[in-house]
């Protein structure tokens, strides 16, 4: 018995080992593409090796090494939100090895009204237009409820999702949302569209680009509302001034990205400290590679869908999120909320949210502890 349990003691270790040689032998070889599957705006892949990085690409070019379009990933497959259209996806070992392109098509059945052209906007109470329309704020926060948990709360695609169900549902009835330079309802019981967004002000606001008489959002409580239906808290701090500090890893400005570099859920500023969100990187010009981002921005007097040429972008600033979504930020302990984490508790959900869909993309204790367990299943996967 003795020496039956030392030969299964072995046999486990040889099999523990197994996978870090097979992962070794693979990246002597290229890695392929074995599956791209899509989920209305929700890309997931899989690959035949541990990959580092993936790109996407509107026609069948490899982007330089340092591109930017070349996307951080760790593992054998990957998910990612990304906008209508037809692309190629390569993704690439830690030695530099680039697969064959796989193409893929994203249907997501979103409307993409860019510029809000030809859309109205809220004029009175959002709960009595979409009563007139056929519709409820309990069914309407439903529609973002299930965009986030289909995504995976806590996530940019999270994140993406909803930003896009929001402007693609009210593009549907042709409006979009005032923008009113106080307005604001990401409070900490506050949660899906406000059954007063669109309301008359009793007093009208006023700033350099306008005069405002309906309530709605300015451009950074925009962002937080959206973060916020993805389970993120990313408001409401003592040591912020601007939303974009909440992605500082551990001092002011580490967050900075060149202005290529950007991805869903990234935060693009003006000099005058105008935000918007950036949801999907584009190209417009036909060559393959990124020239452009798809934006949430909530720019005076409406919330829109704008394409955001780099050039024309070529004098904010971006700003990474990372440290939100990896809920490792410096700022999280500082939040007026949910102190000491960027993510809500899952019990502080909504009840419109399906409980069984709150689950955390990592754990609970941090990012590296999931990616270890992660790299083991997947790694054991291969063999048994």
């Amino acid at each position: 018995m003795k020496h039956l349990k030392r030969a299964l003691s072995i046999l486990i270790a040889v099999l523990a080992l197994l996978p870090f040689a097979a992962a070794a032998a693979d990246i002597l070889t290229s890695p392929s593409v074995l599956e791209v599957r899509t989920d209305g705006a929700i890309v997931t892949f899989r690959a035949d090796q541990w990959v580092t990085a993936y790109c996407v690409t509107t026609t069948d070019v490899i982007p330089e090494a340092e591109h930017p379009d070349w996307r951080p990933c760790d593992g054998f497959g990957f998910s990612f939100f990304k906008t209508d259209g037809t692309y190629c996806l390569r993704v690439r070992n830690k030695n530099g090895m680039v697969s064959e392109a796989a193409p893929f098509v994203v249907e997501s059945g979103f409307r993409y009204v860019t510029e809000a052209e030809g859309l109205g906007h809220l004029t009175e109470p959002m709960e009595d237009f979409l009563a007139k329309n056929g519709d409820t704020i309990d069914a309407f926060n439903a529609r973002i409820a299930k965009s986030a948990t289909d995504a995976g709360i806590y996530t940019r695609m999270s994140v993406g999702n909803i930003g896009m169900t929001l402007l693609s549902d009210l593009a549907g009835y042709s409006m979009t949302l005032s923008y009113q330079p106080k307005g604001n309802y990401t409070l900490q019981e506050e949660w899906g569209v406000s059954p007063g967004w669109g309301t008359r002000l009793r007093t009208m606001e006023k700033d350099s680009a306008g005069t405002y008489r309906h309530y709605g959002m300015n451009c950074g409580t925009i962002i937080e509302w959206v973060y916020k239906q993805a389970g993120l808290h990313i408001g409401r701090t003592s040591a912020r001034k601007k939303i974009f500090e909440s992605g500082y890893h551990h001092r002011l400005d580490d967050n900075k990205l060149p202005l290529d570099a950007g991805d869903t859920g990234d935060i693009i500023a003006t000099k005058t400290g105008h935000t918007m969100m950036i949801l999907d990187r584009k190209d417009t010009d036909g060559d393959g590679l990124t020239d452009s981002y798809y934006v949430l921005e909530m720019e005076s007097p409406y919330l829109k869908l704008k394409l955001r040429s780099l050039y024309s972008v070529r004098l904010c600033t971006l700003y990474d999120m990372s440290a939100v979504f990896d809920n490792t930020g410096a700022l999280k302990r500082n939040l007026t909320w949910w102190t000491g984490s960027y993510w809500i508790p899952k019990e502080d959900f909504p009840s419109y949210y399906d409980a069984d869909a709150l689950v955390p993309p990592v754990s609970a204790d941090g990012f590296a502890p999931f990616r270890i367990q992660l790299k083991m299943n997947c790694l054991l996967g291969r063999i048994f």
